[in-house]
């Protein structure tokens, strides 16, 4: 273990930054002058801008760009909820709206899918009183966003695009450097940097917006504040000190101090990068290798820059929480991160506009696995190492025995049916899952089977329905019964049948319960505990909406969140039972204090999904027929399936 505490992030400075700023100090002039024009078009020349305008801070530079454009109230800005909060508080404070779009499951920057349909849905209806502005991709962790389909979105509407590029120098997009996109496009384009002190380039604080040369001089004079003359042309030996005020500007200017420094670390930032990439190299490499972690991708058509090393961790795969594995790290003297909490999840967006996790399911999950490790030129091989072996432990000490489709005879499992050639788990999107539903019987048997049961089922148990129907009458009246729209096979919608347990909802409440949710009855509690409210389903199965065996069907968000694995396991009808309903038979009571629905989405739904993948590749009808008998005698599954579950 390490002796000394490796920190996060540090800034990388050497003699050069500290020379050049004692020689601004010596100098005549400090504040905003010639050495912050210098620093500016050095920097414009570098990511291939037409002008750039260096600010007092990144937020600053994200101001002085909305400023610029005229957004304000009555606007909205459509932005991914996986960002710094200040890049949304901007758009706040202006009095416009910011408009969340979720995030893609691989790069984690913003779904264009998702965006073109956000976009439509302005194009045809006025939402929230508001106009939709502008587009504002964040280039997250230094991966670049899909800007083909980005500015191609922009294009058709006529909006503005604003990026995010505070971790993307010197990133590029299809050989093209981020921040050089306003020559070629009519859409107006402005982008800005930050150069905090974690950044790849750093000036302390401070930012830089580049755009046309229009639109940098129009904020410019916002950045005065609002003067038409900056002091360069007010203070010369040749000038006059006579200025008129054209807005209300605000006073955004970078220092000589800072300009001093940044362009100190200009000259360094191909060096800069190339230390970044060869240490995420190091990592993928060592990362790869367990099948506990996801390691970062870099779609073919980008050059990242490796800002942020972002491991995400296979929670099904591990016996402890994310923030559990970022104090273990910090027990071996290693300091890490989970950038960044999604904006839909802060109390403040949360509450005024009533965003629950699961509405941005993607964004939700990722975040609950995601551990940003240290990364910046400064580290030494030796604390790279260090870092690639207390993650290696961690993840090897906190393993878990992967989950099996529980109580299938032993002639029906093997094990090229439960892993990949490289031994990883059935939950991964780069490669297809083949699920071998043709072993199981003939469809039409199937359906016949099912059909008969559920109508001889609905007859038996009426008796029962009457007593139930009586009971949740007597307690309080309204209606008897539950429907609800799930997604069903082929990914199409239905609604399922369910007695009602609880009370009618008022304003946005959970999709999920707690053990003590006040919204349960006291009759809903027992149905609940028996498992008697699911009876109705019987309904939808002799509907063909369903059948007795598969998957459980889900709320479309939760179905979003793990749209592949969903894909393949709709392929046929959900079902009312199936191994992993059996090992959650109780999963209300796995729920802990915080946001149910983050803790499905990251903790619960995972596992039941590698559950129900597994036993849809061996499965068989006399293991169907197994799994409706443990079913209807309450059997919660196997007890290794029960230990997983606990662990």
């Amino acid at each position: 273990m390490r002796k000394e505490y490796l920190t996060f992030s540090p800034p990388t400075f050497g003699e050069e930054e500290i020379a050049a700023v004692v020689a601004t100090l010596r100098s005549d002039w400090g504040t905003s002058g010639s050495k912050v024009k210098r620093f500016e078009e050095r920097f414009a020349s570098t990511v291939g801008a037409q002008a750039a305008l260096a600010s007092s801070s990144c937020t600053a530079g994200l101001h002085l760009a909305l400023t610029s454009l005229g957004i304000g109230p009555g606007d909205a800005v459509a932005i991914t909820p996986l960002t710094f909060c200040s890049t949304v508080h901007v758009i706040e404070q202006l009095g416009a709206r910011p408009v969340l779009v979720d995030i893609e499951p691989d790069t984690l920057n913003i779904d264009p899918v998702k965006l073109r349909k956000t976009v439509d849905d302005f194009v045809w209806e006025e939402k929230w009183g508001c106009r939709l502005k502008a587009i504002l991709p964040v280039h997250l962790f230094g991966h670049p966003c899909e800007m083909d389909s980005v500015l191609e979105i922009a294009r058709e509407q006529r909006l503005a695009v604003i990026e995010d590029a505070s971790h993307s120098l010197p990133a590029k997009y299809k050989g093209r450097a981020i921040g050089s996109w306003t020559p070629s496009f009519s859409t107006p384009v402005l982008t800005w940097f930050s150069f905090y002190a974690a950044e790849d380039l750093t000036t302390v604080e401070g930012g830089m917006l580049t755009g046309s040369l229009d639109a940098i001089e129009e904020a410019r004079v916002c950045s005065l504040p609002g003067m038409n003359r900056d002091a360069r042309k007010r203070y010369g030996a040749e000038s006059s000190w006579y200025f008129e005020l054209t807005r209300p500007g605000i006073n955004y200017n970078m220092t000589g101090l800072q300009a001093a420094i940044g362009l100190s670390q200009l000259s360094k930032l191909s060096q800069f990068h190339s230390r970044r990439e060869e240490i995420a190299r190091r990592y993928n490499v060592a990362f790869s290798q367990l099948s506990e972690c996801q390691i970062p991708i870099e779609r073919k058509d980008v050059e990242h820059a490796w800002h942020s090393y972002v491991l995400r961790l296979n929670l099904s795969r591990l016996n402890l929480s994310r923030d559990q594995f970022i104090s273990e790290l910090r027990a071996h003297n290693i300091a890490s991160s989970a950038n960044f909490t999604p904006i839909h999840m802060h109390p403040y967006y949360r509450d005024k506009y009533g965003y629950q996790p699961g509405d941005f399911p993607v964004a939700c999950r990722e975040y609950q696995r995601m551990v940003s490790l240290p990364l910046y030129p400064r580290m030494s091989d030796q604390d790279v190492q260090d870092v690639i072996e207390a993650v290696t432990e961690i993840a090897h000490d906190h393993a878990v025995t992967p989950l099996r489709a529980p109580d299938l005879p032993k002639t029906q499992m093997r094990p090229s049916d439960y892993k990949s050639s490289d031994g990883n788990e059935a939950l991964r999107r780069d490669q297809p899952l083949k699920t071998k539903v043709a072993r199981i019987m003939n469809p039409a048997f199937r359906r016949t089977f099912d059909l008969a049961c559920a109508m001889m089922g609905l007859v038996v148990l009426s008796p029962i329905f009457l007593i139930v129907i009586a009971a949740i009458k007597l307690e309080g009246g309204g209606p008897v019964f539950f429907s609800q729209p799930r997604i069903g096979k082929g990914l199409g919608k239905f609604r399922i049948l369910k007695f009602r347990t609880m009370r009618p909802s008022t304003g946005e409440a959970s999709l999920l319960t707690s053990p003590e949710d006040p919204r349960v009855t006291r009759v809903g509690r027992f149905l609940r505990k028996y498992k008697v409210d699911e009876l109705p389903q019987l309904v939808n199965v002799v509907r063909g909406e369903m059948q007795l065996v598969g998957v459980r069907p889900q709320v479309e968000c939760f179905v979003e969140a793990f749209h592949h694995e969903y894909e393949e396991l709709l392929r046929d009808r959900p079902g009312i039972t199936d191994p992993a309903t059996m090992a959650f038979r109780n999963e209300e009571k796995l729920f802990q204090a915080g946001p149910l629905e983050m803790q499905y989405v990251s903790q619960i739904l995972p596992r039941k999904l590698v559950i129900s993948l597994k036993y849809s590749q061996a499965r068989s009808f006399s293991s169907d027929l197994e799994i409706l008998l443990r079913t209807v005698l309450g059997s919660k599954g196997t007890t290794t399936t029960r230990r997983q579950v606990r662990r």
